[in-house]
């Protein structure tokens, strides 16, 4: 009943309502993970799942283990990184949550650094969306996640880092990119989103924030781009954009780290745009690992 992975079974059911969600979010079969509660209530001698209900709900006997369970969480968290302290970066682990973007235009060159002077800390990068990296936090599955704010002050607790501007990207060979010769001049030349009218352009989907910021660029400007694929991630749009396949929204940082093997030609917009501000957020209720205290160092 004190094993971690059944205590940590029973809280992502208990977060999810379900055992098919939450043995995705486990990454282990439904079956396995239903054996497993069985295992629990028959040790118990008593339910700890309401299963005539949806979502499910606990029983008095689960609330006292899911309670009992989150004792655990935090106990074990706490003995991990006062280990990690105590050893002065000699040996430990720091695992870090953030998107493919933010990864490959933020985090490499801090990471090289950190392995160089650290060479003994165990890095790791967890990526995924949004969603499930503020998940991941509140598991304490990761050391601290790469989000923007807004966050949620009851749940999370975050270390500011950046302030990033929208920029629009074309293509080098782009009419627009052409007025400059090809040539990027610095600092990036402004322009109106109502240049991009019937224009190809490349949106993010829509549970993407950067869509949202899209739309609102459109609905201001009466722009109509002509949209011709819905790309994952910011860089997956920049990317094609340097591809020629269209124009497409960036952030500040896939615009200065990005790594190209060409890049786009890079705009400043006129029209004032959502100015979005990179956190490391971890739990409310957790604190920092020295680990990660230094790691950030790195990022500034």
């Amino acid at each position: 009943m004190i094993d971690e992975h059944e205590w940590r079974n029973v809280l992502q059911i208990a977060q999810d309502g379900t055992f098919s969600q939450a043995a995705k979010h486990r990454f282990i079969s439904q079956p396995a993970l239903s054996q497993c509660i069985k295992k629990i209530e028959s040790e118990l001698g008593m339910q700890i799942f309401d299963r005539s209900k949806t979502p499910l709900q606990l029983t008095e006997a689960g609330r006292i283990y899911v309670e009992a369970a989150k004792q655990l969480q935090t106990i074990r968290q706490s003995i991990l990184q006062r280990v990690d302290d105590l050893s002065e970066l000699r040996t430990g682990q720091l695992r870090i949550g953030s998107s493919r973007t933010r990864s490959v235009c933020l985090l490499t060159d801090a990471m090289v650094a950190f392995h160089q002077r650290y060479p003994d800390i165990q890095l790791s990068v967890v990526e995924g969306s949004t969603a499930r990296l503020q998940e991941r936090v509140l598991q304490g599955d990761v050391d601290f996640a790469l989000l923007y704010e807004p966050l949620d002050e009851g749940l999370y607790q975050w270390v500011s880092l950046v302030e990033e501007h929208v920029f629009l990207a074309v293509p080098q060979t782009h009419p627009l990119a052409l007025e400059y010769g090809g040539v990027q001049p610095l600092p990036y030349p402004r322009i109106s989103f109502a240049r991009l009218h019937q224009e190809p352009f490349i949106p993010l989907k829509a549970s993407r924030r950067m869509s949202g910021i899209y739309v609102d660029l459109c609905k201001r400007t009466g722009a109509c781009p002509k949209n011709i694929f819905e790309a994952d991630s910011i860089l997956s749009a920049a990317e094609l954009c340097a591809k020629g396949m269209g124009a497409t929204l960036v952030t500040e940082m896939v615009a200065e780290h990005g790594i190209w093997t060409e890049s786009p030609f890079f705009f400043e917009l006129e029209e004032q745009t959502e100015i979005r501000h990179l956190v490391a957020a971890y739990g409310r209720h957790q604190s920092l690992p020295r680990a990660a205290k230094v790691f950030l160092e790195f990022l500034h």
